[in-house]
């Protein structure tokens, strides 16, 4: 007799799992009415936030670091910067904490959380474009003394 009552709940509980698992139609038919044919004009939203991509976001990922500086540096044709240009730059920010190539290989963001020391960058001002992003609270960007991390 348990055998058989068993058997049945078993039985019972795999058809319950059969049919729970199926689809769920009012999920499809929402699916087929947000289709948009290639016929009709799309609608956009411009008053949306629109994502941040590229320099932007690679900007903001410096700042939500909370480096203390902040240097970007392009070269001064708006070229794409080449093999010589990374590997200069690689070498006179040694201090940097974070060194990142953005837009488009136009641009190379530097965080530091530390100040540069006084001369560090002259080399890289003459062939280079600086820009300064740090935030003005954060002191000197450049010291004459060699500071400890």
């Amino acid at each position: 007799m348990t055998i058989i009552i068993t058997s049945a709940v078993l039985l019972l509980s795999l058809v319950i799992l059969a049919s729970s698992c199926g689809p769920n139609q009012r999920i499809l038919e929402s699916a087929n009415e947000n289709q948009v044919s290639s016929e009709e004009p799309v609608a956009i939203n411009m008053n949306a936030t629109q994502p941040v991509s590229g320099f932007d976001q690679d900007l903001n990922a410096m700042r939500t670091a909370d480096f203390k500086f902040i240097v970007v540096f392009r070269r001064k044709d708006g070229q794409p910067l080449d093999a010589a240009d990374k590997e200069l730059i690689r070498k006179k920010a040694v201090r940097a904490n974070r060194r990142r190539l953005s837009d488009e290989d136009k641009a190379v963001i530097i965080g530091s959380n530390v100040p540069f020391i006084t001369g560090e960058f002259d080399e890289l001002k003459e062939r280079f474009q600086m820009e300064n992003y740090s935030e003005p609270e954060s002191g000197a960007m450049f010291t004459n003394t060699v500071p400890t991390r």
